[in-house]
């Protein structure tokens, strides 16, 4: 589970939010959140100073293990927004290699109803 997440409703759509990493200093996995349902997912990544941040995507019909980082959205090494054109059902931020910096990624999507 995603450090924090919120599905709320926004004239009349769902929306959710989830925290990926939190003041993230080291590397990590990251977890997995289910966005099945979502769609006009954004990542918006903060605080790297020396870092790489990926975003990974999965489609399985399980969650992966967080250990498992599937396949590549976007690999950053500087303050970003990651948007995700193509349905994906699973999502995670994993900070792939660090040197320095306070990482912290947001997600974003909507439902079309």
């Amino acid at each position: 589970m995603p450090i924090a997440m919120v599905y709320k409703k926004v004239h009349g759509h769902q929306v959710l939010e989830a925290t990926l990493l939190d003041a993230a200093v080291a590397t990590g996995n990251g977890e997995w959140v289910d966005c099945s349902g979502f769609h006009g997912l954004t990542v918006d990544i903060e605080g790297i100073t020396t870092a790489s941040v990926s975003i990974r995507c999965s489609n399985n019909t399980t969650r992966p293990a967080n250990s498992e980082h599937e396949r590549e959205v976007e690999t950053v090494t500087a303050d970003s927004t990651v948007v995700i054109v193509f349905p994906v059902r699973w999502l995670k931020a994993r900070v792939s290699s660090y040197t320095s910096g306070t990482i912290t990624a947001n997600l974003y999507g909507n439902s079309p109803q």
